[in-house]
């Protein structure tokens, strides 16, 4: 089927559509990971945007269930330069193509991704619309022009869990506040031996209390930080309380309820193959944030800054100086991505146990 990427100036940019094909409105980013596509539709930060990918093949490994994120899809969308003509992996289950009608989501390939991507950081991101070649441009546009931008956005009811889930049954208990989590940070607990109780983004602190967590984890998620209403009091109480991490928008949450401030980057960080600055080193990290935190807003008396982006010096990560308080703006769990940053959960947990057993963190 034939169709078209519409932008907001009326620009439309033919191509071929598969998977849903159905029309499908996000904010364009990109994404420059050469492997990972089903990993990134299934993550649910990437909720409400419609992913370039700079890799110019896709597809030649075909999908399989177990490496999604989450049972949904959640990218509004793809574009892609070409579709691989076959798939070949020893994992192999389904198509590209015929994973992305399952899951509900539209991609459009045969554009010149690598000319998107350089507008995408020239001129930054922008709601656009993938839309089948039999809809006019004036009806679509009016749905585009309707659209309301990621900066002010509050996604996180949308991808939640409604409702409490427990994962393992290990000793260490590890309430996870869910922003949009991925399923590989639940797995990533749950091989070092904890039980995760994994909790609706809106859960008050004395309820969280009532299940007497060892520690807390907030998530990553979609969506604007700033947006996301009353959770900054609860957040606030549980860095005070309990062993904390936080991971991409939980970061964010941290920073936001120690008076931290927010930003809207110029157009993001999403790959696997950003440098990290951390003690002394240099780790290879997975980024998925269209939002970033002012270093300069953090307070310096009750924190430590811990990690900054080789890419554009900003602030990748921070903990507390008097308490076992940490978070990081990447994704430790990879998925897709390099495992350089798994021992941060091992940094956690070791926080966890020694809060539990009475000692210094």
């Amino acid at each position: 089927m034939q169709g078209y990427l519409l932008f907001p100036d009326g620009r439309a940019l033919q191509g071929e559509l598969i998977g849903a094909k159905r029309p499908q409105l996000g904010e364009l980013v990109f994404n420059t990971s050469m492997t990972g596509y089903q990993e990134i539709l299934t993550d649910p930060s990437y909720h409400r945007q419609i992913v370039v990918l700079t890799y110019p093949e896709v597809g030649n490994y075909g999908c399989h269930l177990e490496v999604s994120e989450s049972t949904l899809g959640h990218a509004a969308g793809m574009v892609l330069r070409n579709l691989s003509p076959g798939s070949f992996h020893n994992r192999y289950q389904q198509t590209f193509d015929a994973f992305l009608a399952e899951i509900g989501v539209t991609a459009i390939i045969g554009l010149d991704t690598r000319k998107l991507t350089q507008m995408i950081r020239d001129e930054g991101p922008r709601n656009v619309m993938i839309v089948p070649a039999e809809i006019a441009v004036e009806e679509a546009a009016k749905d585009l022009a309707a659209a309301a931008p990621m900066a002010g956005a509050n996604l996180v009811p949308e991808v939640s869990t409604q409702e409490k889930v427990i994962h393992g049954d290990g000793e260490t208990h590890i309430v996870l506040l869910d922003l949009g989590i991925k399923l590989a940070t639940i797995r990533a607990l749950v091989e070092r031996g904890c039980r995760v109780t994994q909790v609706p983004w809106n859960t008050d602190f004395a309820a969280i209390e009532a299940l007497k967590p060892d520690g807390i984890l907030l998530s990553n998620g979609p969506g604007d930080p700033a947006a996301v209403p009353g959770v900054r009091p609860t957040v606030a109480k549980l860095m005070d309380t309990y062993p904390t991490m936080g991971i991409c928008l939980g970061f964010q949450l941290m920073a936001l309820a120690i008076g931290g401030e927010t930003y809207k980057l110029p157009f993001g960080h999403r790959g696997g193959n950003h440098p990290v600055k951390f003690d002394k080193r240099v780790v290879i990290t997975s980024q998925n944030h269209g939002f970033a935190v002012h270093e300069e807003s953090i307070p310096v008396d009750t924190c430590e800054i811990t990690h900054h982006s080789l890419f554009d010096g900003s602030l990748e990560g921070f903990r507390m100086r008097e308490k076992p308080v940490f978070g990081v703006q990447f994704h430790p769990e990879a998925a897709p991505g390099p495992n350089d940053c798994l021992d941060h959960f091992d940094y956690f947990l070791k926080q966890v146990n020694q809060h539990k057993g009475g000692g210094d963190a």
